[in-house]
């Protein structure tokens, strides 16, 4: 149920205090960290491996023969990103008209909330989620609706959720990979969900930025290709993730021409094209061979099985991770809410992740740790915490059924 807007307050207000509230707590536990000496970030999302050479000196080789750069993107990378959809996804995709490229994905996230959603319109999004949506809604004057997940289906957006909680909203944010629950909704669920939404008449904003990250034998399947659910459906997705590009700031929306021309319109009044240089390293990520996302899928395949392994051994539970950087534990055994856990575990121990309540209120028992640290690292920040963890409740007896999913 929507909250009573206050008077005198604009539509959207209170979304965009909540999501600084929860932004400002996790650079607040960032800036800490840089005082500290020998931390282990557990943390932030941006990706540790380095963008390879060769996709860097084919942005070079590229950019020599610039002319000019529409708002919407260069020409060729719009058809790149078109070829690979065809390629990967069976999806066939105008990159004339139906793709505009942005300055990362969080400027596309702003985008396509200004394009779909005006004063008082009801957003439907995933709880816990990234607080970067609160924001991005609050700006353009949406009303959050929020979708509790977890219990007998842990973090998994279904179908009857949207029946149950999203009538009379008009978008349905949906993030697949999860951020901060690391939930993949598998094929099945995904046309189940496309089809509640064709019922309800949600426009849906599918995140797809991790979709190369994915752990489990079912294949990925973009919302794009779901049956029906073409006319109603945004991605937004981009290269930070899949490449290690985040520096580069190069995503992208895919959606019918009327959106992506509105999206056209406010980008030329606000940022205009993404970097010329930045633009055509992502042209050179899409054609680099070999293909990296893969080798990089394997680092972080070893790095979860290391967090996983310590979750395990510390008796800590977790949700079941299908994908995304990030794994989602509780702590709720160790006496104290997760911002108190989490804050002590960076002062006693030196290792930095992120208390749940960054992510939803509701989550003062859950904290989200990432895999963007080295394997080795990993496994010695769970040897940490498991030393933490000693001088609160004893020593850890080892329970290897403890875990929610793997």
């Amino acid at each position: 149920m929507t909250t009573a807007r206050q008077p005198g307050r604009p539509a959207g207000s209170a979304s965009v205090r909540k999501g600084e509230r929860a932004t400002s707590l996790r650079y607040r536990m960032m800036a800490l960290a840089r005082t500290r000496e020998n931390v282990i970030s557990l943390g932030r999302g941006d990706p540790d491996l380095d963008t390879p050479a060769g996709i860097i000196e084919g942005g070079l080789d590229r950019f020599a023969g610039l002319a000019t750069d529409p708002v919407r993107g260069l020409l060729s990378l719009r058809e790149g990103i078109a070829r690979r959809y065809a390629s990967e996804r069976g999806v066939t995709i105008d990159p004339a008209t139906e793709i505009a490229i942005t300055n990362g994905a969080q400027e596309g996230l702003f985008l396509a909330m200004l394009a779909l959603v005006d004063p008082g319109d009801r957003v439907a999004c995933q709880d816990p989620r990234y607080s970067s949506y609160d924001q991005a809604i609050g700006i353009a004057g949406g009303d959050i609706v929020p979708i509790p997940t977890g219990g007998d289906r842990p973090f998994h957006l279904g179908a009857d959720d949207l029946r149950t909680h999203a009538r009379g909203a008009k978008v349905l944010v949906f993030v697949n990979p999860s951020n901060p629950t690391g939930s993949c909704v598998g094929p099945e669920g995904v046309r189940g969900l496309a089809s509640a939404a064709r019922e309800l008449g949600l426009v849906v904003l599918a995140d797809e930025i991790y979709e190369d990250i994915v752990f489990g034998e079912a294949p990925f399947l973009s919302f794009l290709a779901a049956d029906s659910s073409r006319e109603r459906t945004v991605v937004l997705s981009g290269f930070s993730k899949a490449y290690a590009m985040t520096g580069f700031r190069v995503g992208y929306l895919i959606g019918p021409p009327a959106f992506i021309d509105a999206v056209e319109a406010l980008k030329s009044t606000t940022s205009g094209p993404c970097p010329a240089f930045s633009q055509y390293t992502a042209l050179a990520a899409l054609d680099a061979r070999p293909d990296p996302r893969q080798a990089y899928l394997g680092v972080y395949r070893r790095r979860r099985r290391a967090l996983i392994d310590g979750f395990t051994r510390l008796g800590i539970p977790h949700g079941p991770h299908g994908g995304g950087l990030f794994m989602w534990a509780d702590v709720s055994r160790f006496g104290m809410d997760a911002e108190t856990f989490c804050y002590r575990l960076l002062d006693e121990a030196g290792v930095l992740m992120f208390p749940g309540n960054s992510f939803g209120d509701r989550w003062r028992s859950w904290v989200r740790v990432s895999l963007l640290a080295p394997e080795a690292q990993i496994r010695e920040a769970m040897d940490r915490i498991g030393g933490f963890v000693d001088t609160i409740d004893g020593p850890v007896h080892v329970n290897p059924d403890v875990t929610s999913g793997s």
